[in-house]
C-alpha cells in the first residue's frame, strides 16, 4: 500500500514500505516461510528500485540483491510466473544500474528479459509478454554492445510486438508507453513512417483515455502528459513531407478542452437541460451572487477611507491575477466544485459521445474560396511552423528555424505578456519595436511573397502565446519607390492592410461555427455603461443605435444588470457590450463581465444555462476580452472564446485594456462598414484603418458637438475628484501632528497618506492629460496612430 501510495510524499511513502516489508521478514524467514520470504524480497527490490532517498546506484545494488535472493526460493520449475516476474524486475534493475560498465548491464538486462519471456508466452500471459516485449525494447534501443542498427531493429520489432497486445482500447496508458517507445526509436533514426506508426497508437490512447475520464481537469493532464507525442507526430510528418497528416495532429493537439464544451453546448442547444443539472445551474448561480455581494462590500467607501476604496477600478486597469480575498477565493473554489458537478453530467464527459478527430479534406471545406487560406501556427521543441491550407490545392509549409518552444514561446512571454501585467506603459512603448522584431522571426515578408501569392483573407490558427499577438499589426515590407523619383517616404504597412484576418482556437471550432445556421434581419441589443463610470460609451452606444435597426437598450447600472443582460441575449441576435469587463489569469473561469448588480463569469458563459444558439455576433467593446494565459495544451479560455462557446458565430473582442475613446470611435467604424455589407474582417479591417489614420480636424468636423462636451465633464470631474482627495489628504496630515513620531497610529496614518498621494498623482496625471487632449486633439494628424490605439481588436469566428 505504501509503495503504491498516491497521497502524501512519495520518498517517504517508500520508505515506510521499505520498513513495513522489512518487518515482515521478522516472521517471513525462509526457513519456516520460503515461498512469502520470497515474496518480500521481491517487494523489498521493487522498494528500493523505486526510492528516491539516499544514493541512487547503491540503492540499485540492493534492489539487485533482493530479486536475486528471491530467486534462491523462485525457481522456473516450481514458482515458474513469480521466476518470470523477478527475472523481469532483475532485467529493470540492470537496465537503470548505475554501478559497474553500461554496457555489461544492459547486456544483463537482455539476458533476465530474455529469460522472463521463456514462461511469460503470448498464448498464456498475454499482458506480461507485452510487458517484457517492452521492457526488451528499451533495453536494445539502450544496448551499445553490436551494431545499431540491428539494435534499433530488434527494439522496433519488440515494441511492435507489445503493442499487438496492448492496444488503445485495451491497455490505453500501455499503449501510450509502448507507442512512444517505438514512435521516439524511430524518430531518432530518422525512420519518420515507423515513428509515426508508434506516435498514432500512442495518440489514439491518449484519445481514448481523455474519452473515459469524467473531469475537465483529468482529461486536461492526460493531454498535456502526453503533448509530446503530438510534437514529434507532427515533427516526423513534416520531415517525411506528410503535411495533410501533420495538419491533423496539430488539430488533434490543441483547444480540445473548447472543443468538448462547444460540443457538449451545441448537443444542450435543442434539448431541456436535465433537471440534475439545472439544480446545480442554480446553485452556481447564488453562488456567484454571494461572490457579487463580497466585491460591492469592498467598492463600497469605508469608513474614514472613502476615497481609496475602489477595488473596481483598479481591477479594471489589468488582468487580476488573483481573487480580491481569502472569503472570495473560497467561495470561487466552492463555485468551481459546483462546476465540476455540472460538467461530470455532460454527456460529453460522461463518454455518450465522442469528438472525433478532424481530416484533412474536412479543413479544406471550411474554406470559402481560393482567395482565402488558412494559417496553423505550431511550435514544437526547435522550431515554429505555420501550415498554410488552401481550397483546392496542396498544403505549404513555412518553417521559421530555431524558433523553437524555448526561445519563441517564452520570449512572447517574457517581452510581451510580462510587461503587460507589470507596467502597461511601458508595454505599449515597446509594442512597435516588438512587433517588428516577431515579424522578422517568423520571417513574415517570406511567408507572404513564397506561399501567399492571391491570398486575400487569412484564417489564423494562433498556438500558445501567439493567441495575444496583435498579428495584424506585424510590419510588413512595403513596395519601394524607384530611386531617384524624389518619392516621399512609404507609410507603414501592416500584415492587416495586406490581408483580412479573422482568428479561430482551431479548425474544428470553426466546424461548429460553420454548422450553425445563418441570422438574417438580425435584432440588436446594445450593454452600455453598466458601471455608470465609462465617458464616451454613452457617445458610442448613441451613435451604434442610429446606425443599426432599432435595438434593444439596456443604459446604466439600473439597466444593465445580470438578469437584464441574460435576457437581452436570449432575445438578440447580435449583442453590442460596452462596460468594463477583466481577464483572471490565474483563474479563466472567473474572467468577468462587470455590470450593474453583478457579473457575468466565463465559467456561467461554459454552462449549459447559457445556450444561445440564435446568437449571430457579439462586439465587446471591453477591456481584455480576448487576453488569456495559454497552457501547454493551447487552450484559450476567454470571454471571446467562451461567448462561441455559448453559440455566437462571430465575436469581435480586445486582447488587452483598450482606451475608451479610441474604442468608441472604432465601435461605431465598425458598424457603420457593416451597415454597408461589408463582411466582419473587412469592416474590422477598415474601422482600424479609419482608427489609426483619422485626422484631429475630420475628428472635430464629425464628432465636436460630442467630444468637446464630454472632455469639459471629464476634466471637471477629475477637478473634483481631485478636490476631495487633497482635502482628505491635509486632513490625516493634521490628524499625524497629534501622535509621536514612533507611535503605531502615526506609523498608520503615515501608510494611508502613502496611498492618498499616490491617488492624487494618478489624477494630477490624468487631469493633465485630458486637459491636454481638450487643447490639442483637432491640431494632431493622427491621434490614434499608436498600436495600442487600434490593433488590440480581433475578430474570432465565420466571415
Amino acid at each position: 500500500a505504501y509503495s503504491k501510495r498516491i497521497a502524501g510524499v512519495r520518498a517517504g511513502n517508500i520508505e515506510l514500505a521499505i520498513a513495513r516489508y522489512t518487518a515482515a521478514l521478522e516472521v517471513y524467514t525462509r526457513e519456516n516461510y520460503p515461498e512469502q520470504w520470497a515474496m518480500t524480497q521481491n517487494n523489498l527490490g521493487e522498494a528500493y528500485r523505486n526510492t528516491i532517498a539516499g544514493v541512487r546506484a547503491e540503492n540499485i545494488e540492493i534492489a539487485i540483491a533482493y530479486y536475486t535472493a528471491a530467486l534462491e526460493v523462485y525457481k522456473c520449475q516450481n514458482y515458474p510466473e513469480d521466476w518470470a516476474m523477478t527475472q523481469n524486475n532483475l532485467g529493470n534493475a540492470y537496465s537503470k544500474r548505475i554501478a559497474g560498465v553500461r554496457a555489461g548491464n544492459i547486456e544483463l538486462a537482455i539476458a533476465r528479459y530474455t529469460a522472463a519471456l521463456k514462461v511469460r508466452t503470448r498464448e498464456n500471459y498475454p499482458e506480461y509478454w507485452a510487458m517484457t516485449q517492452n521492457n526488451l525494447g528499451e533495453a536494445y534501443r539502450n544496448r551499445i554492445a553490436g551494431v545499431m542498427a540491428e539494435n534499433i531493429e530488434e527494439a522496433i520489432s519488440c515494441f511492435r510486438l507489445a503493442l499487438e497486445i496492448r492496444t488503445p482500447t485495451a491497455f490505453p496508458l500501455d499503449c501510450l508507453q509502448s507507442g512512444r517507445n517505438l514512435g521516439n526509436t524511430a524518430f531518432t533514426a530518422g525512420f519518420w513512417d515507423i515513428a509515426l506508426e508508434g506516435f498514432e497508437k500512442a495518440i489514439q490512447a491518449v484519445e481514448k483515455s481523455r474519452s473515459w475520464a469524467t473531469s475537465d481537469d483529468i482529461r486536461q493532464q492526460i493531454l498535456a502528459e502526453s503533448i509530446d507525442v503530438y510534437e514529434k507526430a507532427i515533427q516526423a510528418c513534416v520531415n517525411s513531407n506528410q503535411l495533410e497528416k501533420a495538419i491533423e495532429y496539430c488539430d488533434r493537439s490543441r483547444a480540445q478542452r473548447l472543443v468538448d464544451l462547444m460540443h457538449s453546448n451545441d448537443l444542450y442547444a435543442s434539448s431541456e437541460i436535465p433537471p440534475a443539472v439545472q439544480k446545480y445551474l442554480q446553485e452556481f448561480e447564488a453562488k456567484q451572487r454571494e461572490i457579487d455581494a463580497e466585491v460591492e462590500q469592498l467598492r463600497k467607501p469605508s469608513e474614514g477611507n472613502k476615497e481609496l476604496a475602489d477595488v473596481g477600478s483598479q481591477s479594471r486597469s489589468r488582468a487580476d491575477l488573483s481573487a480580491y480575498t481569502e472569503k472570495i477565493q473560497d467561495l470561487e473554489r466552492e463555485k468551481q466544485q459546483i462546476w465540476e458537478k455540472i460538467r461530470s453530467l455532460d454527456p460529453v464527459l460522461a463518454g455518450q459521445f465522442q469528438v472525433d478527430p478532424m481530416q484533412f479534406a474536412a479543413m479544406q471545406q471550411l474554406i470559402d474560396n481560393s482567395q482565402t487560406a488558412i494559417l496553423c501556427f505550431y511550435t514544437t521543441d526547435d522550431d515554429t511552423h505555420v501550415f498554410v491550407i488552401y481550397k483546392d490545392k496542396a498544403p505549404q509549409i513555412h518553417t521559421c528555424q530555431g524558433e523553437g518552444w524555448g526561445n519563441f514561446q517564452n520570449g512572447i512571454f517574457e517581452s510581451w505578456l510580462s510587461p503587460y501585467l507589470q507596467d502597461r506603459k511601458i508595454r505599449q512603448q515597446g509594442m512597435g519595436e516588438f512587433l517588428s522584431q516577431l515579424s522578422q522571426r517568423l520571417k513574415v515578408d517570406e511567408l507572404i511573397g513564397n506561399y501567399l501569392e492571391g491570398i486575400e483573407e487569412l484564417i489564423v490558427i494562433p498556438h500558445l502565446y501567439l493567441h495575444q499577438i496583435p498579428l495584424a499589426a506585424l510590419p510588413i515590407e512595403p513596395p519601394q519607390p524607384r530611386a531617384g523619383t524624389g518619392a516621399p517616404p512609404l507609410r507603414r504597412v501592416f500584415l492587416g492592410d495586406k490581408f483580412l484576418i479573422r482568428y479561430v482556437p482551431s479548425c474544428r471550432i470553426l466546424e461548429y461555427c460553420n454548422q450553425r445556421p445563418t441570422i438574417e434581419s438580425p435584432k440588436y441589443g446594445i450593454v452600455e455603461n453598466a458601471t455608470d463610470d465609462l465617458y464616451f460609451t454613452p457617445f458610442e452606444c448613441e451613435q451604434i443605435a442610429e446606425i443599426v435597426t432599432k435595438p434593444e437598450r439596456l443604459k446604466g447600472s439600473q439597466e444593465a444588470t445580470v438578469a437584464a443582460y441574460r435576457n437581452l441575449a436570449q432575445n438578440v441576435n447580435v449583442i453590442h457590450s460596452s462596460h468594463h469587463a477583466v481577464s483572471r489569469l490565474d483563474n479563466p473561469l472567473e474572467s468577468q463581465l462587470f455590470l450593474g448588480d453583478g457579473s457575468i463569469t466565463l465559467g456561467e458563459l461554459m454552462t449549459p444555462g447559457w445556450r444561445l444558439p440564435q446568437l449571430s455576433d457579439v462586439f465587446m467593446s471591453c477591456c481584455e476580452t480576448n487576453l488569456g494565459g495559454t497552457e501547454i495544451t493551447d487552450n484559450l479560455l476567454s470571454l471571446g472564446t467562451g461567448f462561441l462557446c455559448a453559440g455566437a458565430r462571430s465575436v469581435v473582442s480586445t486582447l488587452w485594456a483598450v482606451d475608451d475613446f479610441a474604442t468608441s470611435l472604432f465601435s461605431i467604424f465598425y458598424y457603420h462598414y457593416r451597415r454597408e455589407g461589408l463582411s466582419r474582417p473587412e469592416a474590422l479591417r477598415r474601422a482600424q484603418v479609419r482608427l489609426r489614420t483619422i485626422s484631429g480636424a475630420e475628428l472635430k468636423q464629425l464628432y465636436q458637438p460630442q467630444i468637446d462636451p464630454l472632455l469639459q465633464r471629464i476634466i471637471g470631474d477629475l477637478k473634483s475628484k481631485l478636490a476631495v482627495v487633497q482635502k482628505k489628504k491635509q486632513k490625516l496630515k493634521l490628524r499625524q501632528t497629534s501622535y509621536h513620531k514612533e507611535t503605531d497610529e502615526f506609523n498608520k496614518l503615515g501608510a494611508q497618506l502613502k496611498k492618498i498621494t499616490k491617488r492624487e498623482n494618478q489624477i494630477q496625471k490624468q487631469k493633465k492629460g485630458y486637459e491636454s487632449l481638450k487643447e490639442n486633439i483637432y491640431t494632431l494628424s493622427n491621434p490614434f496612430d499608436d498600436l495600442s490605439y487600434w490593433s488590440g481588436f480581433i475578430c474570432q469566428g465565420l466571415h
